[in-house]
């Protein structure tokens, strides 16, 4: 049936899986070096966040203000 059962696998060598190791390792390398940086990530996030605070108490006080403006105009012309 089968003249040479040593062929019909396939061989690798310590030299061929070093090969591969290195070569992932340095794939690896790259796309880590592509990636962003953490910290610059964790900045911008912070920075974002800081804005959204900024906008939300600006638009509580603004809601405030025209409550304080609105209530005693509705009574005088409730009144």
């Amino acid at each position: 049936m089968d003249d040479h059962p040593e062929t019909a696998g396939v061989k690798v060598s310590m030299r061929d899986i070093y090969a591969e190791v290195q070569r992932q390792g340095k794939l690896l390398e790259k796309i880590a070096n592509s990636l962003p940086d953490q910290e610059s990530k964790v900045e911008d996030h912070e920075l974002r966040i800081r804005k959204l605070e900024q906008r939300m108490w600006q638009v509580i006080g603004i809601f405030g203000f025209l409550a304080a403006i609105i209530s005693p105009l509705v009574a005088v012309m409730t009144a």
